[in-house]
């Protein structure tokens, strides 16, 4: 039996008619213009089948030609003839070369270890559960877990390890309305392309100076062999669709050490250390204090204070994806689309705003006049709410517009008068003071004050 990548339809798209479909890899291209999106619910799947599709564009075609490139045309189907060549590469299933598969792979797992929100083994503590061994998945699903492999692996027993990037880092995307725009906006000319993992042997920990574009996005943490569908009938336990057989197992295990300080990922936004290093959505469920407010003032000033995704005279959409994990456990997946301003239209004091944000929001604790664990208990009730409704005007706040930033800051305000009036709702003296202090607790925004605390730390000497 056999199963090609690129005769079967299996990529699931999102047309710009509203409706869905699954189509094949030629047809996601050649028509991604028409095409809204992956239509994926989990951002992982729709992140790794776009990455993919980037992937095959620069083998097939290199480097963009030079001049501007139509949203509204459709890429030239002969552009992509390199995948009829190289068809047998994209086997999901038979004998021979297979797609993202190593024959080598000797140990025998479930199959939907391939899908991280799937429980396996004697995880059964969950709203849902799967049977290993009963419960399985179909062909499509196989394929888009495979694509997750050198994106979205974390290191756990017995010696599984991490993919070229490390812990998986925030991935940050330039979007647009279609896939053929979100494609376009990330095709970059680059100057070492090398060979995708499909179509070569090699590997990322061979590379000694930088690591060639194709490898580096298309290299697997885990060696995967799948096992032939079998029957009895069921339900895939990914997308839900209905079959007469499933895959249900596979060979599964490491494949080494893929980690690379050497290899430069075009999504990834690194931190100005040595070694280098990937900026990562934190675990929100750790103890030892509150980062809910964390995660876009710290992401958003490394973006700013690289320039990597700024353009000039016009404002351009970031797709942010962000994957905690916790050593072995994957916590949670969820992804955020901001604006970014044109460089030309960035506030000059933007960093220092976006600093003072994240150093407000952690000091917000010791505002509200309560033990530690019950101030960290009343604003964690809110602040998420709070966070996603001040990210979404992220256009706003970094080009300055007039009362930008103590609008964001008033979206505190709407929520802690209702929490005052829980906490105490009393009509004692002491109660309505305590009222008036709880809603009064808001991110003091004013930059006056801080350049002020700043002119004052000066040591000795006479001005």
């Amino acid at each position: 039996m056999k199963y090609n990548l690129i005769e079967e339809r299996w990529i699931p798209v999102l047309w710009a008619d509203g409706k869905t479909e699954r189509i094949t890899v030629k047809k996601a291209l050649t028509e991604s213009n028409r095409i809204r999106q992956i239509a994926a619910s989990n951002p992982m799947d729709r992140f790794a089948v776009m990455r993919f599709l980037l992937a095959i564009l620069y083998w097939c075609k290199g480097n963009p030609d030079e001049g501007p490139i139509s949203a509204g045309e459709p890429f030239p189907g002969d552009w992509f003839a390199k995948l009829d060549e190289y068809k047998e590469c994209f086997n999901l299933l038979g004998d021979g070369k297979r797609f993202y598969q190593d024959g080598t792979a000797k140990r025998r797992k479930t199959v939907t270890e391939l899908i991280q929100e799937i429980p396996t083994g004697n995880n059964f503590w969950h709203f849902r559960h799967t049977t290993d061994g009963k419960e399985g998945l179909c062909e499509a699903c196989c394929a888009t877990g495979l694509l997750r492999l050198p994106l979205f692996s974390v290191s756990g027993l017995p010696d599984l390890k991490t993919g070229i990037n490390g812990v998986p880092p925030y991935y940050v995307v330039p979007y647009a309305n279609t896939l053929k725009g979100v494609l376009c906006a990330n095709w970059m000319p680059k100057s070492h392309l090398g060979d995708p993992k499909w179509a070569e042997t090699g590997d990322g920990k061979a590379f000694d100076s930088e690591v060639p574009l194709l490898v580096g996005l298309t290299l697997p943490a885990r060696k995967v062999w799948l096992h032939k569908p079998s029957a009895p009938a069921g339900m895939c336990q990914c997308c839900g669709e209905e079959r007469s057989t499933l895959i249900r197992s596979c060979e599964f295990q490491t494949a080494g050490s893929q980690e690379n300080d050497k290899w430069n990922d075009p999504h990834v936004v690194y931190l100005d250390k040595v070694p280098r290093k990937a900026m990562k959505a934190p675990d929100l469920t750790a103890s030892g204090g509150f980062k809910m407010d964390k995660p876009w003032p710290n992401l958003i000033s490394r973006i700013l204070e690289t320039g990597k995704f700024e353009t000039s005279g016009k404002p351009i959409k970031l797709l942010i994806i962000g994957f905690s994990t916790h050593q072995a456990k994957n916590i949670d997946i969820w992804e955020r689309i901001i604006e970014l301003p044109s460089k030309e239209s960035i506030n000059e004091n933007v960093v220092l705003l976006v600093d003072r944000w994240r150093k407000e929001g952690a000091g917000l604790e010791s505002k509200a006049g309560r033990s530690k664990k019950e101030s960290a208990a009343i604003l964690a009730a809110i602040r998420p709410h709070v966070e996603g409704k001040v990210s979404a005007s992220m256009g706003k706040l970094l080009s300055g517009e007039a009362g930008a930033w103590e609008a964001a800051a008033d979206e505190y305000s709407h929520i802690m008068n209702a929490v005052a009036e829980s906490l105490s709702p009393g009509f004692t003296s002491e109660s309505i003071e305590f009222r008036k202090k709880i809603a009064g607790i808001k991110p003091n925004m004013a930059l006056k004050k801080e350049k002020e605390r700043k002119a004052k730390r000066k040591k000795g000497g006479s001005e």
